[in-house]
């Protein structure tokens, strides 16, 4: 479900950005490849995350503006204060989790899954780095004969993503200038044994330890990105966000349209129609939607 909300985030992303950046010219220019009988309303019933992606914009825009308005460490703490705040409001979160503008999950399911209270707490989690190396130097034999520590600035992983190829940093804490060491392990290689990690920071992070009780850990975050950092009851404020019907309109001529999105509920004599399987783009065809299914409009 997580990759299948993601991949529709995507498209959506980029058909809003399409449609938001035409000019009112453009916008009139198209007016006349509407169907005869579209109408915003229903195409919205129909793809309600047009809705979702107006109503996140506006919580990442009101998130940017709190935390432009302090610096960072305040802006960290007030942000985990107000995210356990949030997971908290059970009441909040529920009606976030069943209505329809939301995650839209239906009433039987969160009865079904809501058990106890979840707890929620602020962990410490370490930062480290590899502080210390030591290479050991080969012959042609693979026999070691010298070792070297470097004092590590940085490292670059080679293209499996799973061995250190470069190590760049000091071979003496006196120095100040880094340098480059490339590992080939036929020449030089990485005492695994005398690796240092070091602790150099921490940070909270936010720990729901149940999730929400019976409800996976992707759709308690889905809950949480309808948080607006600072307001207290955050999905009254969310209610009173009127839609951009002429976005979602526009949404349809600049992508909708080409991408085979139904537009329409299907009428009973469109029912037996083929369905839509997967579209071509650009599409040619109007299609209506069954109850979720997707059939050509002949």
């Amino acid at each position: 479900m997580k990759k299948l909300y993601q991949g529709l985030m995507i498209i959506a992303t980029a058909a809003l950005m399409a449609c938001s950046s035409m000019e009112v010219n453009d916008a009139e220019a198209v007016s006349d490849n509407y169907p005869s009988d579209f109408n915003a309303s229903v195409y919205l019933e129909l793809h309600p995350l047009l809705q979702t992606m107006q109503i996140m914009d506006y919580v990442k825009d009101k998130n940017a503006l709190f935390k432009a308005s302090m610096d960072a460490n305040t802006f960290k703490t007030k942000a985990v204060e107000d995210s356990i705040a949030f997971i908290g409001d059970t009441a909040t979160v529920h009606r976030f989790y069943v209505s329809p503008r939301y995650v839209a999950y239906p009433e039987e399911k969160w009865d079904s899954l809501w058990i106890e209270r979840q707890d929620t707490t602020v962990k410490k989690i370490p930062i480290t780095k590899i502080s210390q190396i030591t290479l050991d130097t080969l012959d042609s034999a693979g026999t070691t004969v010298g070792s070297q520590v470097v004092y590590v600035d940085s490292l670059v992983m080679d293209s499996t993503g799973d061995q250190i190829s470069e190590v760049y940093g000091k071979l003496d804490t006196a120095e100040t200038e880094t340098k480059k060491i490339e590992v080939d392990n036929a020449t030089v290689v990485i005492n695994s044994r005398l690796i240092q990690i070091d602790t150099i920071d921490t940070k909270d992070s936010l720990v729901i330890s149940k999730g929400i009780p019976g409800i996976t850990k992707d759709v308690a975050d889905m809950v949480l990105s309808y948080n607006i950092y600072g307001v207290e009851k955050d999905i009254d404020t969310l209610n009173t966000i009127v839609i951009d019907m002429e976005a979602v309109a526009r949404q349809y001529i600049a992508f909708g349209q080409s991408h085979g999105w139904a537009y329409r509920r299907c009428n009973p004599g469109e029912q037996a129609n083929p369905e839509a399987g997967v579209v071509t783009y650009p599409a040619t065809k109007l299609y209506c939607d069954d109850n979720g299914v997707v059939r050509e409009i002949k």
